[in-house]
């Protein structure tokens, strides 16, 4: 029995072991079949790396759990962004790795390949010189950990949540679910949003009129009852405060209150501020201005009257018009003469 195996094995390798010099010889039945087997060899090698890190990504990913914006920490999400990179990564070698077993399996000799695969490297190198300038800065990005899978950042003047992280770009999706893709190579400057913690700012103005002593006192017992709400005091770091006057503007005085509140979650504070104070300013009749005109009139007397005219029917609005347009040029020719007499 052992003799037999040994046998088949022997014969196996004798026929792998044939490699073809020319491209006629890939004719041959035995060299054809050698090929045949390290070719399958190839894809069997490269089918078990690809389920292996599939297995070990899904493992890894299993074991995080499901993303819950706003509650992952800063390692589950380095975490997160190390595993969409590895995926990426591993894809790239795996097919590389089948390119190579491939190319030797068919009897190319890898030597002058790979040496001349380095003479155009270094070729396309000087070509494409923001490709590396990408992934040199995909590296730094990744190995400082400045922003992760889940983070809201602001990248030369776009913000989104970061979806997916490559050593060449950063895919970002705005609040309007535009995705927004930026090379590494082009990021200058990054504002992260919601890195450990976030803030509410509201600047509120009120009428110069309002005592501000009170004003202020209202928006503390804003803040105070939402702190104090069982419902949002989870979403809330510390308790809001109100600063005093931030500012003093052509109408209104401005007030500041600041919320302290967990990642992602300051928007959805900062509604519910907005909400609340509007009700207790309502109920409070405190004035919050708003843009409005006021017409003076400087013309020596009254100034003109405006009135609604109330016609019967349909047939009537002529006679409406031209009862109107008479009564305005009366109060104008009354205004004229008005003024004649003052200047006799």
């Amino acid at each position: 029995m052992l003799q037999k195996a040994d046998s088949i094995l022997a014969k196996v390798r004798a026929v792998t072991s044939r490699e073809p010099t020319t491209l006629r010889d890939l004719l041959h039945p035995d060299i054809l079949l050698s090929s045949a087997l390290r070719v399958a060899g190839a894809v069997l090698v490269a089918f078990v790396l690809w389920w292996t890190l599939r297995i070990v990504l899904r493992r890894i990913e299993r074991k995080l759990g499901k993303p819950q914006p706003g509650a992952l920490t800063v390692s589950e999400q380095r975490t997160r962004t190390l595993v969409s990179l590895l995926r990426s990564v591993g894809r790239v070698i795996i097919f590389v790795i089948f390119l190579f077993m491939l190319l030797s399996a068919i009897g190319l000799d890898l030597g002058p390949l790979l040496a001349g695969a380095g003479v155009v490297g270094l070729a396309v190198s000087f070509g494409a010189q923001s490709l590396v300038k990408d992934v040199i800065s995909g590296l730094f990005i990744l190995i400082e950990n400045q922003f992760g899978v889940g983070d809201v950042v602001r990248i030369e003047g776009v913000s989104g949540a970061v979806e997916r992280m490559t050593l060449r770009v950063v895919v970002l999706r705005d609040v309007h679910g535009v995705v927004h893709i930026v090379p590494n190579g082009e990021i200058k400057k990054v504002s992260n949003l919601t890195r450990t913690w976030s803030r509410v700012v509201l600047d509120v103005g009120v009428a110069y009129k309002e005592d501000v002593d009170r004003v202020i006192a209202v928006m503390r017992d804003v803040g105070r009852e939402l702190w104090d709400d069982p419902e949002w005091r989870p979403l809330l770091v510390d308790a809001v405060e109100v600063p005093g006057i931030e500012s003093f503007g052509e109408s209104s005085v401005t007030i500041r209150l600041m919320a302290k509140t967990l990642p992602l979650k300051q928007w959805d504070v900062a509604r519910e501020l907005r909400r609340r104070l509007k009700r207790r300013f309502d109920r409070e009749e405190i004035e919050i201005p708003f843009p409005h005109q006021k017409l003076v009139w400087d013309g020596g007397g009254p100034p003109p009257q405006t009135a609604r005219i109330d016609v019967g029917g349909a047939g009537d609005d002529e006679a409406g018009d031209v009862d109107a347009a008479e009564a305005a040029a009366a109060a104008a020719q009354a205004h004229d003469s008005a003024v004649e007499d003052d200047e006799a």
